[in-house]
């Protein structure tokens, strides 16, 4: 397994402050976003910028919330502006991918305000996070013909499609915790691939909020076993599970790993894990090229 190394765009300063119980929202300002990279944006948010150099595909993951449950940094109103008017480094963003449909990964006024501010914006969503979307007042009936919904039983694979050029693919397990808690919940897992140089792709895997069960990605083991990725981005949680190592390689196929969704108060235990992950907006971790498959 090739673990990362992680840049701060801001500095080492960064990783103090995150560390910090009265942590203050940064600003967008301290961003950026590069083909090639995956960037973190807050608590579970990241910018993934993958593909060819001059012809990449810029989507953003979970990059909206209003919950941050006493528990997360919360969002600036300068970094919200940004993402929603698609101001840099947030500009030209093809599509936003939305996990579930929990106030930490997902804002309904926020996103419709997106959606109204980019006209060409794509949304990727599970239909519970539609429905929502659908059910306020600031719901444009025009913006129905950019939503894709996910409606998928656990163990369920969509089917695939494209968009900007970038192949999109997905699939459900289970919410962390399940079935004691979020049962309902339909946790999404984003798999996107994009042609990278001479011949090679890129491909970024987003898990949300899923349980690291091994027995949970049987169902997808051929789907998985299919394509290996280039970076996953997994709940810190991951980064904690029995044989991690093989949890990646093998389970996941993946070629690297960065977590996210860390809480303001680091777990003690994180740091020594071995794993990289993400602590503020800024920090990127690249998306190494693979073989086509």
């Amino acid at each position: 397994m090739k673990h990362i190394a992680l840049v701060a765009a801001f500095g080492a300063s960064l990783l103090v402050a995150c560390a910090g119980e009265n942590t203050e929202p940064l600003e967008p300002a301290k961003a950026s976003s590069t083909p090639g990279n995956a960037t973190a944006i807050l608590n579970a948010g990241v910018t993934a910028d993958l593909g060819e150099q001059g012809q990449s595909v810029k989507i953003l993951f979970d990059p909206l919330y209003d919950d941050h449950y006493g528990s997360f940094q919360q969002l600036s109103e300068p970094l919200i502006d940004a993402i929603v008017t698609g101001a840099p480094p947030y500009d030209n963003v093809a599509a936003v991918f939305v996990s579930h449909a929990h106030g930490d990964h997902f804002s309904v006024s926020q996103l419709t305000r997106m959606l109204a501010e980019q006209p060409d914006l794509r949304l990727v969503a599970p239909e519970q996070a539609v429905e929502q979307l659908r059910a306020s007042e600031k719901w444009d009936t025009a913006f129905d013909d950019r939503i894709t919904g996910l409606s998928l039983e656990n163990g369920a694979q969509s089917e695939s499609f494209e968009i900007a050029g970038a192949t999109i693919e997905a699939f459900r397990s289970p919410h962390n915790g399940w079935p004691d808690r979020h049962a309902d919940v339909h946790n999404i897992t984003y798999r996107v691939s994009a042609p990278g140089e001479a011949g090679l792709a890129q491909r970024v895997m987003f898990l949300g909020d899923a349980d690291p069960g091994v027995e949970y990605f049987e169902p997808h083991a051929e789907f998985l076993a299919a394509k290996r990725t280039s970076l996953a981005i997994v709940p810190f949680w991951f980064l904690q599970a029995d044989d991690a190592e093989t949890l990646f390689d093998a389970t996941l196929n993946t070629q690297s790993v960065v977590g996210m969704h860390v809480p303001v108060r680091e777990p003690g235990w994180l740091s020594g894990s071995g794993w990289d992950y993400f602590t503020g907006v800024g920090q990127t971790a690249p998306i190494p090229d693979l073989a086509a498959e």
